[in-house]
């Protein structure tokens, strides 16, 4: 393979705070660790997010791309998110300085895991290329490194089976983009040992990430399960012309979406009563969409190339939207409602 990126030299072993932005959790709040040496295998959308968040937190991260390439253009998306945070605010310059000196690349998988404790995989959502990689990083990495997959919906328990030990391996599914969104599920494989659940943990919530616990390596996890029901209404309201693609978001971002990070999808349940909520399910479930499979609304915009903003057209006709606007509209959300945790 190509020549690995110099590693700066490692700094003795410290104990680090994690980062304000997301100090939310009692967990994550005055919890000191040492400086772990920490892999991020993965460049694309959702690797350089993550390895800038444990950078902050005070590790050594490793970031490997498959080219001097990609690797660099990893590095500067890092880079990026570090800075970006550092001028919102949410991180102190010294912090965002110090995270850069840990932070580094490598075309070389040896060099990248080759002390690594944890071992964070983020690479294409397919079955067999995770555990030709699971396969190859675990003849390199340290016997008790940890190994993590940021996998949105494939089982851990199938792409750890290619494993030796198993037991230390467990998905880590970082929500995008990971370095603003607190929530990282950790899902719990057939084999997945409660110890290296507990080390994940530990490690996240002293980052600063909000993590929950799946128990059951079910495809789409927690989260996905979640919104993917909800997606199959939507499409299903569309479908049948009973609301049309803006106010079905519309009804969301501005009836119950704005009131979930305060008042969870089960307390408004136990609020109104789960006497009234059985009655309310009684005859609201069966009318529901039910489909086992993607809808025909998805197959058909598919088929004929309507693949959403980067086509100019989806379920919105995006030759008046600005993509960047919108991302950029989310983001600053996401930002400022991190402000107000960080302030309380």
């Amino acid at each position: 393979p190509p020549a690995a990126a110099a590693r700066p030299n490692r700094p003795q072993a410290a104990a680090v705070r994690s980062p304000p932005y997301t100090q939310d959790s009692t967990r994550a709040r005055d919890r000191n660790q040492l400086t772990t040496d920490i892999a991020v295998i993965g460049t694309g959308m959702m690797g350089p997010g993550i390895a800038a968040c444990l950078a902050l937190a005070g590790h050594r991260v490793c970031l490997f791309g498959r080219t001097a390439q990609s690797m660099d253009r990893g590095l500067d998306a890092a880079r990026g998110a570090v800075d970006l945070l550092r001028r919102e605010g949410l991180v102190g310059s010294a912090q965002a300085g110090s995270s850069a000196e840990r932070l580094c690349g490598t075309t070389d998988p040896a060099a990248a895991v080759g002390t690594a404790q944890f071992v964070f995989e983020s690479i294409v959502e397919v079955l067999t290329e995770k555990q030709k990689l699971f396969s190859q990083l675990e003849r390199l990495a340290p016997k008790a490194a940890i190994f993590a997959s940021n996998t949105s919906g494939l089982p851990i328990s199938r792409i750890a089976e290619v494993l030796e030990n198993p037991r230390r391996a467990a998905t880590t599914h970082f929500w995008n983009p990971a370095h603003l969104m607190p929530l990282v599920e950790i899902v719990k494989g057939e084999r997945t040992s409660d110890e290296t659940v507990a080390r994940l943990r530990s490690l996240l919530d002293g980052a600063g990430k909000q993590t929950v616990v799946v128990l059951k390596d079910v495809p789409g996890q927690l989260g996905n399960r979640l919104l993917h029901a909800l997606f199959r209404e939507a499409f299903h309201i569309v479908q049948e012309g009973i609301a049309s693609v803006e106010d079905v978001d519309l009804a969301i971002k501005t009836g119950p979406g704005l009131r979930f990070p305060a008042y969870g999808l089960l307390e408004h349940a136990d609020m109104i009563g789960l006497d009234m909520q059985l009655a309310i399910d009684s005859y609201l479930f069966a009318e529901l969409c039910n489909l086992a499979e993607a809808p025909a609304l998805l197959e058909e915009r598919v088929a004929r190339g309507d693949l959403g903003a980067r086509t100019g057209r989806g379920l919105y006709d995006w030759s008046g939207k600005d993509a960047d606007a919108v991302r950029a509209r989310r983001d600053r959300f996401i930002i400022d409602r991190l402000k107000e945790r960080a302030m309380r």
